[in-house]
């Protein structure tokens, strides 16, 4: 899993928590770090801060969905924003959003959430009757 955010203390509860609960996290605090390390590590999930400066949240999505590298990768953004904002990330390519603030130790459960739906997207459902050809 990559956390990118550019608040210190809320990178390293985010990690803590996530690592207290097995997951392997990489950490990055600007938004161009946190692409590097997206195509580098290829993340089974990607949680990203709205409000960054540099390189804003909504922007670190958009150029994640627009590299091939990376498209596919799951993305999540923490907002403190709008209704619009989290409009605006959905429709960039977030498969979904946390709204600021929120307790940390709901996040094990909201990253599993993320990561069921995650695979039930990509479990391909054959009709009965159907075969997949060779």
């Amino acid at each position: 899993m990559l956390v990118i955010d550019d608040d210190d203390l809320v990178l390293s509860t985010l990690t803590e928590v996530l690592r207290a609960h097995g997951h392997q996290v990489v950490e990055a605090t600007r938004g161009r770090d946190g692409l590097a390390l997206a195509r580098a590590e290829h993340p089974d999930l990607i949680l990203v801060d709205y409000h960054m400066p540099e390189m804003d949240g909504l922007a670190v999505v958009e150029r994640l969905k627009g590299d091939p590298a990376t498209r596919s990768i799951p993305v999540v953004a923490f907002t403190s924003g709008t209704a619009a904002d989290a409009n605006r990330l959905v429709r960039a390519g977030c498969i979904g959003f946390i709204p600021k603030p929120f307790e940390p130790g709901t996040l094990p459960d909201l990253v599993a959430d993320f990561l069921r739906v995650t695979v039930a997207r990509e479990r391909r459902v054959t009709p009965r009757g159907d075969h997949p050809a060779p």
